[in-house]
């Protein structure tokens, strides 16, 4: 074997021993190769700086914003709409409907071609791309002259959503330093609840259209700002830009950091170009691959959607008159759970995390199920405990489940599928998504409101389960230990480099 493949480092250590970790083990403790000192590394984390990291978050932060924006532009925009003076433009009942789902019609094809693109143009360029769509169904919204004209602004702006929740939830987690990969990954839910936010405030002050302009400002400072920040390390690698993925690492890391051991275990794991979608089945990856469309799937089969639904009618009832005001309430309380979310997964394992945010969303469905159960057979109003039910539960959902489930699929997905795969899951989340929205009512007619909840709560329950049964921690570890623990003849080869 040549010295190349032998040294990684000058640091040679001529007694080291390969170890085959265990299951759930950390792989760097456990596997002893040539030129990786581990210790080392630890020790070099301090001299790491994360300004210029968390610099290329936000601006990439400002892609999850026009995608909360985009899903939030309904709730003000409808009731102006639905107005008798509003002439070809206006919407009735069906054509509202239309009018908001079709952003889910749009996201769930936006997200596979958001897989393509990340995987064949890169994480940052598929980012500055997602404005194109997005400018278009904005500038068609504000000039929109007739329905089609709507309709067409909605479509585009959800295809933009599609791919920013492939490209954004990647770019997060290959830039995050490991230690700090779960405050990283809780970017995308606080984008999501602040462009819900922006937009429920504007819409309050601003016109439909004015309230489109803007998510156009949005969606063109976050181009801008996209062009000012790097491509991701391990894209640069896999595509053969060495030279440049280094001098990128030493950017994100800052100056002082010792970038040579993640640097190298990078390299180490690089993989293969162009693979195909059979690929997402092969050994070494069907299971994380199944992991991340289940964990997408029981993200919308938490009930969100349904729960926000209902959230106007429930403030309403508990002396609310103002939509636009309990709008942004709703929006605001959604920001705040998600910034709590971001200090919690900087400190506690996902695992523990989505375990206890499902049996929190379990009993607060349950509840809120009970809520509509007392208010149709006792004759009863306690409105408190509906309103202690929602916002229980919108803490429980933005503070982990809102984000988390993005995280953890980015994390264990092998980088040389991950566009493709997290595209796929993406799409299963939306289509998810639109069937609990849309079967929510005709089901609440057949086993009453109060059923559809009890059965949310148990799907809710069904969460907890699957994470603790087959979803591993990985809190803590590299892309490139994760991707070991999974691929256990890649331990073997990778522990054999002696």
């Amino acid at each position: 074997m040549s010295k190349e493949n032998n040294c990684i480092n000058p640091k040679l250590h001529s007694n080291s021993k390969a170890k085959v970790p265990s299951h759930g083990t950390s792989l760097s403790k456990n596997i002893t190769v040539i030129g990786y000192d581990y210790d080392e590394a630890i020790r070099q984390q301090a001299k790491t700086s994360d300004k210029k990291a968390f610099l290329a978050a936000f601006a990439a932060l400002l892609g999850v914003i026009n995608f909360g924006f985009v899903l939030e532009y309904v709730a003000p925009a409808i009731p102006q709409l639905m107005e008798d003076h509003m002439g070809p433009l206006r919407l009735d009942g069906n054509s509202s409907a239309l009018f908001g789902s079709l952003a889910l019609l749009g996201a769930f094809v936006g997200s596979f071609f958001g897989g393509y693109l990340v995987d064949n143009y890169g994480r940052q360029s598929t980012i500055i791309l997602m404005s194109v769509p997005s400018s278009i169904g904005w500038i068609a919204i504000m000039y929109a002259q007739n329905m089609t004209a709507l309709l067409l602004g909605r479509v585009l702006t959800g295809f933009s959503v599609g791919i920013a929740s492939v490209s954004c939830s990647v770019y997060f987690a290959e830039i995050a330093p490991t230690t700090k990969r779960g405050m990283f990954g809780s970017f995308f839910q606080i984008g999501v609840t602040a462009g819900a936010t922006i937009g429920a405030a504007i819409g309050m002050v601003v016109s439909w259209r004015y309230l489109a302009v803007a998510g156009q400002v949005i969606a063109t400072i976050m181009a801008f700002c996209m062009m000012l920040m790097p491509e991701t390390p391990r894209w640069l690698i896999t595509n053969g830009f060495e030279q440049l993925a280094s001098d990128t690492l030493r950017w994100l890391r800052g100056p002082n950091a010792n970038i040579n051991y993640e640097l190298e275990e990078i390299k180490h794991i690089k993989n293969p170009e162009n693979v195909g979608y059979s690929e997402l089945f092969a050994r070494g990856v069907r299971r994380q691959f199944i992991i991340s469309m289940t964990l997408n799937a029981l993200q919308q089969f938490t009930g969100i959607n349904p729960v926000i639904f209902f959230c106007t009618y429930i403030f309403e009832r508990a002396g609310f008159d103002n939509s636009d005001v309990v709008n942004l309430i709703a929006a605001t309380s959604q920001l705040v759970a998600s910034c709590i979310g971001y200090f919690l997964a900087g400190r506690f394992g996902r695992v523990r995390l989505l375990i206890i945010g499902s049996v929190v969303m379990t009993l607060s469905c349950f509840t809120f199920g009970l809520y509509f159960h007392l208010l149709a057979n006792a004759s009863v109003n306690p409105s408190w405990l509906a309103l202690i039910s929602v916002f229980v539960f919108f803490m429980a959902f933005n503070c982990v489940w809102g984000s988390l489930p993005y995280l953890v699929i980015s994390e264990i997905l092998p980088s040389r599928v991950r566009g493709k795969a997290v595209g796929i899951c993406a799409g299963i989340g939306w289509t998810a998504g639109f069937l609990v929205s849309f079967g929510f009512l005709p089901l609440s007619n057949i086993i009453t409101i109060q059923g559809t909840f009890w059965v949310i709560s148990g799907f809710n329950f069904l969460g907890a389960l699957f994470v603790f049964y087959f979803v591993p921690e990985t809190k803590g570890k590299t892309f490139e230990e994760i991707e070991l623990f999974f691929d256990r003849e890649k331990v073997i080869s990778h522990a054999t480099e002696v």
